[in-house]
């Protein structure tokens, strides 16, 4: 019989964190991918010595997080794709749990579960989110949020006003734990390659999900430890800065339409300024290189080609 989960990781030199992922999964229980892009620190060679029976692809090239989850999910065999970091430790029966509830729950597309910190303790804004508006990337680019954390635009935006102790629909749960029903996955195409290397490719994902009538849950019912900021920390701000604000521009553009993408490129203009100055003043010249690279790309219009 074909299995009811498959597991997709994807891995871009993240040896250690690969490792401990997978120690926390069961092969013979589920079908677990490893998509490996072009790592040079042997994160490929790790997860076949480590889990002999995980299936392991290894790209010539970076696909980047959408398309080396497309490529595991056009591998996956089971009925429900479970998009897993590898900087994320499953507890035990969380993935069944999820995989119980969508089967139970036919008009739901994906379900995300309760990410906790090492510490036990839940990541609140960053869990689940809502969609993002022009507002909230206001808030957020002009400084707002540091300056008034409890605004109210942030706290709808962040999901800080739901209780994440209830099971509920929500906007977005993020991707570094979300089982997708392979069906709903395909009905809409696969994650959007574009958005590379990362970022607000889940985000898009789950609006096509709900735009195409499905819907998407949260339950906390489901925990898994979560490290968070690999990528960030592997690619350095100054890549990693330029990789968002491309694909929020992209985001804002294929969802906002041209007036909110104009207007956004204008925030993130005086965002990037406000940012790099502040970076020298404090003595962080490094900081400040970074937020001039995306003003660069942004004045360029480079930044959603």
């Amino acid at each position: 019989m074909p299995p009811e989960v498959s597991i997709l990781i994807v891995s871009w030199n993240t040896r250690p964190q690969l490792e401990r992922c997978l120690a926390f999964l069961d092969p013979h229980r589920h079908e677990v991918i490893v998509v490996d892009n072009a790592s040079t620190d042997g994160s490929a060679d790790e997860a076949a010595r480590v889990s002999p029976n995980v299936t392991v692809v290894r790209q010539a090239r970076n696909l980047g997080f959408a398309g080396a989850v497309n490529a595991a999910a056009a591998r996956a065999h089971g009925r429900f794709l479970m998009l897993l970091n590898p900087d994320v430790r499953a507890h035990p029966d969380s993935i069944d749990r999820l995989a119980e509830l969508l089967d139970a729950h036919v008009d739901y597309a994906a379900i995300g579960g309760r990410l906790i910190n090492e510490d036990g303790k839940a990541q609140v804004g960053f869990t689940v989110r809502r969609f993002p508006t022009l507002a909230a990337w206001a808030v957020d680019l002009l400084l707002v949020d540091k300056l008034w954390p409890g605004n109210a635009i942030s706290r709808r935006y962040l999901a800080l006003d739901l209780d994440l102790s209830k099971a509920q629909d929500v906007d977005q749960p993020a991707a570094a734990c979300l089982m997708v029903r392979h069906e709903a996955f395909a009905a809409v195409g696969g994650l959007d390659e574009r958005f590379f290397p990362a970022w607000y490719e889940d985000v898009d994902f789950c609006r096509r999900l709900r735009d195409a009538g499905w819907r998407v849950g949260y339950t906390p019912d489901a925990s898994f430890a979560h490290e968070g900021g690999v990528a960030m920390r592997a690619l350095g701000l100054g890549a990693f800065s330029r990789a968002w604000y491309r694909n929020l521009l992209r985001y804002a553009k294929k969802h906002h339409g041209p007036v909110t993408s104009l207007t956004l490129r204008a925030l993130i203009i005086v965002g990037m300024i406000l940012r790099a100055t502040i970076s020298l003043v404090t003595g962080r010249p490094r900081d400040a290189k970074a937020y001039l690279g995306v003003l660069r790309d942004v004045v360029a219009d480079r930044s959603t080609g």
